[in-house]
């Protein structure tokens, strides 16, 4: 059997289009890896700004509570401040004064 010149064109194209496609079918198996790998990475970062998120608003709360026990605190330590001035004055008041000496002597 022999083969025509248009048979050769032909049977060489088949061969050319087949490695086209294999290599294009290696490809998309390369593509399809990356995109599972694309999508658990983008899993794994709504994860974490899960977590992020959790973890702002757990620090939010406990924050409002500190501000809430410092306003607390300063409260009580300007009424301790304000008591101590006021004993200081009573003080003052109660004790002699000590006498001014003459500055010529």
């Amino acid at each position: 059997m022999t083969f025509s010149p248009a048979e050769a064109v032909l049977f060489v194209a088949l061969v050319v289009t087949s490695g086209c496609v294999v290599l294009m079918y290696r490809k998309l198996n390369e593509l399809s890896t990356v995109g599972r790998h694309y999508r658990l990475a983008l899993h794994d970062s709504a994860a974490a700004l899960g977590e992020a998120r959790d973890a702002v608003a757990l620090l939010n709360n406990d924050s409002r509570e500190l501000i809430s026990a410092l306003c607390t605190r300063i409260g009580e330590a300007e009424a301790l401040v304000a008591r101590l001035d006021r004993a200081r004055t009573e003080a003052a008041a109660v004790l002699p004064t000590p006498v001014n000496k003459d500055p010529r002597g």
